[in-house]
């Protein structure tokens, strides 16, 4: 009974620090992330098929990248909390 117990809070402890880490790293790479996206501008993609729409989408990559990030780490808490007896 007390090696189930042990087992099921060192799971849920491995399982919060990996989302913890998982985020941090992801908060980490976010600003390399807008940083290359900061290079795309109305100006370069002008010849582009449907550069207007680049440019548009291109404005929220920063927003669905951290949203994503925020998102993933929730859902391994969630997961990791939940999980029954594993």
């Amino acid at each position: 009974m007390s090696r189930s117990i042990g087992n099921m809070v060192n799971n849920t402890v491995v399982g919060i620090i990996t989302a913890v880490i998982f985020i941090l790293v992801g908060i980490a790479l976010g600003p390399t992330l807008t940083a290359a996206v900061a290079d795309i501008n109305a100006t370069s993609m002008a010849d582009v098929f449907l550069g207007d729409v680049v440019v548009t989408l291109a404005q929220f990559i920063g927003f669905f990248y951290y949203l994503g990030v925020v998102l993933g780490g929730m859902a391994m808490v969630w997961i990791t909390v939940n999980r029954r007896g594993a």
